[in-house]
């Protein structure tokens, strides 16, 4: 393949799937380089119905009683999601491939089958769902950001892809990845930069952000994601999504794209980026268990265990730091926040430190990673001539990353055995230190350094990657009441950085300015093969971090809060003059608000899955 070819190649490719998007959910033109947060657009483009607002702005949890009841049909919502897909798209880039005529025709089959039958096929019947392209998919271009893979057709499904059809999901799209697939953000020569919907100047994160910015701009209700080494959870970070990395060894992984099939010292996980714990729970269910497949050899099978919501007193470990990266201050009030609730909760917050250098542990990652020194991949990009993206290039380099002899590999995989034994001890040496003599119930930590960062910026994985090196199941969970605010998270002029590249550069970005209104969440750990106990515990932190959730809208919608609360308070200042004038009236007025505010609640649970109250929850 000549040098120059790759260009008309990517161009072709770019071209042909704006081309596959009907005019009808086309925007007039491309969206405003000055308009940065892009989640408002879908509704405000005008190009879909109230009913379309209303169907793709609830969670999959919200929709799927309503599918398989037959309230909803799934070409309606299928088509909901099309529409606002194609709008997602063109704002952020996070598509491979649309095909929502394949899509409607399989929810009209499903349609079918319900009207008919009475039952529903599995339990995410008529959901429509994204999938990322690192899955084979039967008929479909399996690229994973390569354009040397631009014409790589499918001839199988893989395993993941069986299993949400055998659950009843409807794909409709195919999702945006890295080059190389090993990257915290997502660009590729081949199909462009995918943005982030809340700051397209700022990472949609990788290797999944295709997943993340579609999944954050309500263009489908979740996307099943893998991650080796944060490509679930750093979109679900910066995207402000509830996502969770499975513990490896449980999740299937026939069928997943690589070009380094042999490295098996650390394994992919496969888990959703979604807009609830419940969404969560179910999901990983759905994909932990196989559903409908007769055997999975690629992974552990073991049966669901239904784990209750934790009661009564817990212990949580709090690691605000690996002492290699600090991260910025919007992140450290997030961990301290949290803590804080938790105890006024009951629970008890515990300090937390890696019992080993996670410096070191980082760059044997790495090693492991790339164990033949990351050849199949560069030659993979050379074989067409584009390009390898730069940064990739950089990682390489710091992390000295070079073929591994046998004695070399042998030592590595040595030392992985030796962290995973020190973490387990660590963790179950914290008996010591609870109120209830036993260890801690799960561990809290930052997903990354930063809520996001610029494009291109060699960013530290170390957060996520530590737990890809243990295999321990992790969640992040969005904090929905709080954002970067200039104002509370100052930038500490007196700080010193460490003596490495990536503090130094992590802390010479941030300007609180830049970050403002960037979703904030938290890394809820659990070990190896405990994930319902995992979920369990999460559920429980979600419900008292999240339970008087403020919902962050658009600035259109905050200006019209803003006007709700200015009317509530000439009201109030009303009441207050009446007050003074007549206690008797006041107590008749106090009487008419109390039942206008039972009739609104009983009109909010009529139309509790209208839009306005599931619009952006994260």
């Amino acid at each position: 393949m000549a040098a120059s070819t790759w260009e008309t190649i990517a161009t072709e490719a770019q071209k042909s799937l704006l081309a596959s998007i009907p005019p009808k959910w086309r925007l007039p033109g491309p969206v405003n380089a000055g308009i940065t947060d892009v989640r408002s657009i879908p509704r405000t483009c005008g190009l879909l119905t109230e009913k379309q607002l209303e169907i793709t702005e609830q969670t999959a949890s919200e929709l799927l009683p309503k599918l398989r009841n037959g309230t909803l049909l799934s070409v309606e919502v299928t088509e909901a999601f099309c529409a606002r897909a194609a709008i997602a798209h063109q704002c952020v880039n996070c598509l491979t491939a649309f095909f929502s005529e394949e899509a409607m025709a399989r929810a009209r089959e499903l349609d079918d089958i319900l009207s008919k039958t009475g039952k529903p096929v599995g339990p995410l019947h008529g959901l429509p769902v994204g999938i990322k392209d690192i899955f084979h998919m039967k008929g479909k271009r399996l690229t994973m950001g390569y354009v040397a893979w631009h014409d790589n057709e499918c001839t199988t499904d893989a395993s993941v892809v069986q299993i949400l059809r055998n659950a009843g999901a409807v794909f409709f799209v195919r999702t945006a990845m890295p080059q190389t697939g090993m990257f915290l953000e997502t660009w590729s020569n081949l199909w462009g930069r995918t943005k982030n919907p809340f700051n397209t100047n700022f990472s949609a994160g990788g290797s999944s952000g295709g997943d993340g910015a579609l999944v954050a701009m309500r263009g489908a209700p979740f996307c099943p994601s893998t991650d080796i080494g944060g490509s679930i959870r750093a979109p679900g970070t910066f995207n402000g999504l509830y996502a969770i990395r499975p513990t490896a060894e449980r999740t299937a992984k026939r069928g997943m794209g690589t070009a380094a099939p042999g490295q098996i010292s650390i394994k992919v996980s496969c888990g959703p980026n979604c807009h609830s714990m419940s969404d969560l729970k179910l999901v990983t269910e759905i994909l932990l268990t196989h559903h409908g497949l007769p055997f999975e050899a690629t992974a552990v099978s073991m049966p669901w265990k239904q784990i209750e919501a934790k009661q009564g007193k817990l212990s949580f470990g709090l690691m605000t730091t690996d002492d290699c990266v600090t991260p910025h201050p919007p992140i450290a009030r997030a961990l301290q926040e949290t803590a804080a609730k938790l105890r006024s909760a009951g629970h008890e917050v515990l300090e937390f430190k890696p019992p080993f250098d996670c410096w070191e542990i980082a760059h044997a990652t790495w090693q492991l990673w790339f164990q033949t020194g990351a050849r199949e991949t560069i030659d993979l990009v050379k074989s067409s001539g584009e390009p390898i993206y730069p940064t990739f290039q950089w990682y390489l380099d710091f992390f000295r990353i070079k073929p591994l002899t046998v004695p070399e590999l042998f030592k590595l995989n040595t030392k992985l055995a030796e962290c995973r034994y020190d973490f387990t001890r660590a963790w179950h040496e914290t008996s010591a230190r609870t109120s209830t003599s036993r260890p801690i119930d799960a561990l809290i930590a930052p997903c990354a350094p930063s809520a996001s960062f610029p494009h291109g910026h060699p960013v530290w994985w170390g957060y996520f990657s530590l737990w890809n090196l243990l295999d321990y199941p992790s969640v992040v969970m969005p904090l929905k009441n709080m954002r970067v605010d200039p104002e509370k998270d100052v930038k500490d002029t007196n700080y010193t950085p460490k003596d490495n590249v990536f503090d130094r550069m992590n802390w010479e970005i941030y300007d609180p300015e830049l970050w403002k209104n960037q979703p904030l969440t938290i890394q809820i750990v659990k070990p190896q093969f405990m994930d319902e106990e995992l979920i369990s515990v999460a559920e429980t932190i979600d419900g008292i971090c999240n339970a008087d959730a403020y919902i962050y809208e658009d600035e259109e919608d905050e200006d019209e809060e803003d006007e709700d609360e200015e009317d509530e308070d000439e009201e109030d200042e009303d009441e207050e003059d009446e007050d003074e004038e007549d206690e008797d009236e006041e107590e008749e007025e106090e009487e008419e608000e109390e039942e206008e505010e039972e009739e609104e609640e009983e009109e909010e649970e009529e139309e509790e899955n209208r839009w306005l109250q599931s619009v952006y929850d994260s």
